[in-house]
């Protein structure tokens, strides 16, 4: 499946082509803290298969759990996360939520469910608002 998004800003476009089936939901710290919530989803692609537009910033990461470096990508203007890879830029874990229509992969796979906070397990119990503060509830069908 092929796939396009941007950053917030538009600064940075992505175009690639997903591997099937690679949509993890990462709970890892690492993950909560760059995402700024309980876990990101991410979906995956061949280095071959990954073109980016425009000049994102980089920079190292140590993982915390496994040690091994990966680059992060970012947009420097906006600051959206975008994706992480390998050194050899042979795999890349793009950031779902920067794809157009990214709300649709639905994760096959949760990792590193130990960091997840526990409240997960009932979050379709709590009340859902079509929009902000004062909406009404959706109805849980």
């Amino acid at each position: 499946m092929k796939v396009s998004g941007s950053c917030h800003c538009g600064k940075i476009k992505i175009n690639a082509k997903l591997i099937e089936g690679k949509v993890i939901a990462c709970h890892c710290t690492d993950c909560q803290i760059s995402a700024g919530g309980p876990f990101r989803v991410i979906v995956q692609s061949n280095g071959d298969d990954f073109e980016i537009t425009g000049d994102a910033s980089e920079y190292i990461k140590t993982s915390a759990d496994s040690g091994n470096h990966r680059v992060q990508g970012f947009c420097g203007k906006c600051g959206s996360s975008l994706y992480a890879c390998d050194l050899d830029r042979n795999l890349f874990n793009i950031r779902a939520g920067c794809l157009e229509n990214g709300s649709l992969f639905s994760p096959k796979v949760h990792i590193f469910g130990k960091s997840a906070p526990s409240w997960l397990k009932g979050i379709s119990q709590s009340p859902w608002l079509e929009k902000g503060p004062g909406s009404q509830p959706m109805k849980m069908d």
